[in-house]
Formats: structure tokens, sequence, C-alpha cells
């Protein structure tokens, strides 16, 4: 699986390793996975009156479809494991709708 990190600003080497290292965990659950591309934003305001937050959002391309998940938290550090827990529900719920 190739992991592309797309971000507005200079990753960090620590970022970008913890990025990798829990992404490519999700190919334990589905190993057809071709591509991640994770993308880090930054929000000036978030809808409901908080203060700014991070967001990750992954996008998982699998043969014939595209999985999307997104998290907001203070922190990108924070916000990666509640994207990547969703993307795996989502994964096992994928690959178990390939099975007859």
């Amino acid at each position: 699986m190739t992991i592309k990190v797309n971000a507005p600003f200079s990753v960090s080497d620590d970022l970008q390793a913890l990025i990798e290292d829990r992404v490519s965990k999700l190919s334990m659950f589905y190993e057809r996975i071709q591509t991640a591309d994770v993308f880090l934003k930054e929000e000036e305001n978030r809808s409901n009156g908080a203060p700014k937050g991070n967001t990750v959002e992954i996008r998982l391309h699998v043969p014939g479809q595209i999985l999307y998940a997104d998290a907001s938290s203070d922190s990108y550090e924070r916000a990666l494991p509640d994207t990547v827990e969703k993307m795996r529900r989502q994964v096992i719920r994928f690959k178990e709708n390939l099975q007859p």
C-alpha cells in the first residue's frame, strides 16, 4: 500500500512516521488496499462554535471503491487514531460484503 500525506504545511518526521505506522496497519484487515491518501487540515472555526481544530481525513483506494473517514481534534496526533478506527470498521465491513 502506498501512503500519501497531503498538508498545507511541512509535516514533521514524527507525525509522518506516526501516520505511516497507523495507516499501514489497515492492510492487516484487507490486503488489497492500493493507496491511502491522508489529508491534514486546519479549520479556522468549527461549525459548532468551538475554536479551530485539526482534521485528519483518510481516503483508501480499494478495488472498485474509495473508502473515506475523518475526525477532528485539537491536535493531529489525537485525531489520527479516531480516523484510523473509523476506517478500520469500514474496511472490515467492506471485506465482509465481498464474501458470498
